[in-house]
């Protein structure tokens, strides 16, 4: 056995995905919500006897290093290594690809300037009223050392000096980790109080850099973020998740916050299974990785939310992907970080008591435009967008309804304005039906009948069976089991289709196989009669005692 099978068979394919995806017991079998596209109803699954997983939604599917690539945009060697060290398996023969190579050297880079820039916060005296700024803003020294805050020094050239005479990099090399500005060789934060981006397991990938209170405004904008680079792309991070990961799981829900300054009052106070989400505006891709802890979703963002449309598109995002949707109400206060850091049990509370999204947008309107005709006709214009893309038509006709009553109007009378909204936009491509491929009914019995005796082991059964199959794929998927009598020995361009059946929710019985064998045999009839084949007579009346019962 190699070390590649020897790592997968030494670890549970199971213990890893549910550190992404909610999985339920069901059978021989897992079920969840597939982390690889949109979906409410559960059709991914995970078999642990054969250690894969398969969506029968999107069709993703294959073993736990597929899953890894996957889910973690890893490369195979990057997920062998990391299965390794948790099967305990030291690897004697690996070399890095070049890509992994690249990847793992930026992150490298990441991690040393982190700790320089941390620091110089901490124990350098280049730091000290970054330092004094942050504990002015109520960071205690647990969150400081969390979350690896630090310092970028006012000097041109001090990561620079840095990394390129005592670590041995290349200048090359801190452009592509983003930390020389392009086409320059100085640093590209200057003055600033950094707070590194980590992914879910807490390797940097970037920086986000605040300016220093007092500095002179030509030198950038309040915040200065790592430009996109080879492992850095801002609109797939979430900041802090590698802190509140098992948090959120823990509680069966996520807060969301704009950023830096908000998340840490906020688990400062005790409310941990918070990320930042870099703005108003939730992406796709973060969406996506909250999907697969949790399928609810508090947001606390600034005041001006309701009106601001590209958040409203993130709220879609989420809607579509079947998340439970709150708001937290911000009373008296500019933001979440000011709220938990001067009273962080109104923080609690305020969490605890979030409001449904779309009850929150229904206030929210109200109390900007009114309840005048005038501001009747705004509330409509901004909500009516909105309700249009419910996902859930429940949901949709209990805002309907709630909309009417709020505006004085009958329900009628939103669905006919609603329905001129609707009728200006073009159908979304998501929501486009997906044509499958039509199998013959033959095809459909022989993929069952193969199926039924995978799962019960009972490879010798199709011996009989395959004197019935007239399809060439199931008729050699028959010897080949027959012989080998494990799945995992076929050839591969066998077992990747075959593997799929291992998932048939129909438990094995003797009746149940031959039913199945009482169906097949109907479809050879049912085909000889039609090609006039053989003597109809006989035909006729042997599948008349096939159908009796049916």
């Amino acid at each position: 056995m190699d070390q590649v099978e020897e790592v997968k068979n030494k670890v549970d394919i199971v213990e890893i995905v549910s550190e992404h995806v909610m999985l339920k017991k069901a059978g021989r079998n897992y079920k969840g919500l597939c982390p690889f596209h949109g979906e409410k109803t559960p059709s991914f699954m995970v078999n642990p006897e054969l250690q894969i997983y398969k969506c029968f939604g999107c069709g993703e599917g294959g073993d736990v290093y597929s899953f890894l690539q996957k889910i973690e945009g890893m490369e195979f060697g990057e997920a062998l290594l990391t299965l390794a060290g948790r099967a305990g398996v030291t690897l004697t023969s690996y070399r890095p690809s070049q890509g992994e190579e690249i990847r793992n050297k930026l992150i490298e880079i990441n991690t040393l300037a982190a700790e320089a820039y941390h620091y110089l916060l901490m124990k350098h005296k280049a730091g000290r009223k970054a330092l004094e700024y942050l504990r002015g803003r109520g960071i205690n020294k647990d969150s400081l050392e969390t979350f690896r805050l630090g310092y970028a020094p006012e000097e041109w050239e001090f990561l620079v000096k840095y990394l390129t005479k005592k670590k041995d990099f290349k200048m090359d090399d801190l452009r592509r980790a983003g930390l020389v500005v392009e086409g320059r060789n100085y640093d590209r934060f200057r003055n600033r109080i950094m707070f590194p981006l980590a992914d879910g397991r807490g390797r940097i990938f970037g920086f986000a850099g605040r300016q220093m209170p007092g500095a002179d405004e030509k030198a950038g904008g309040k915040y200065v973020n790592t430009p996109e680079t080879e492992i850095y792309r801002k609109s797939e991070l979430l900041y802090g998740l590698d802190s509140a990961r098992s948090e959120i799981k823990k509680e069966g829900w996520a807060v969301a916050v704009e950023g830096q300054m908000d998340l840490i009052p906020s688990w400062q106070a005790g409310v941990r299974n918070v990320v930042g989400i870099g703005g108003t505006a939730l992406t796709e891709r973060q969406v996506e990785v909250l999907r697969r802890l949790t399928d609810t979703l508090v947001l606390a963002l600034d005041t001006d939310f309701a009106g601001d449309a590209a958040a409203r598109r993130g709220i879609e995002v989420a809607d579509k992907a079947g998340f439970i949707i709150k708001m937290v109400k911000l009373r008296g206060v500019k933001d979440p970080g000011e709220m938990a850091t001067a009273n962080p049990e109104e923080w609690k509370k305020a969490v605890g008591e979030a409001i449904p999204v779309y009850d929150f947008y229904i206030e929210s309107a109200v109390e900007r435009f009114g309840l005048r005709v005038e501001g009747k006709k705004k509330i409509g214009q901004e909500l009516l967008p909105i309700w249009v893309k419910i996902s859930d038509e429940i949901v949709k006709a209990h805002y309907i309804k709630k909309l009417a009553e709020v505006l004085g109007v009958g329900e009628e009378d939103v669905r006919k304005q609603m329905e001129k909204t609707s009728n200006s936009k073009f159908p979304d491509s998501n929501q486009l039906p997906i044509e499958q491929a039509k199998k013959t009914r033959r095809e459909v019995v022989e993929e069952y009948l193969v199926g039924l005796a995978v799962n019960a082991k009972a490879f010798d059964k199709l011996r009989e069976a395959a004197k019935w199959f007239k399809t060439e794929f199931w008729k050699r998927v028959a010897a080949e089991l027959e012989e080998k009598k494990d799945v995992r020995k076929l050839p591969a361009e066998l077992r990747s289709r075959i593997e799929g059946l291992v998932f048939l929710e129909d438990e094995w019985s003797e009746k149940e196989w031959m039913r199945a064998m009482d169906e097949l045999e109907e479809v050879a009839i049912r085909e000889q009669i039609g090609a006039e084949e053989g003597d109809v007579m006989v035909l006729t009346k042997r599948l008349a005692e096939l159908t009796k019962d049916k």
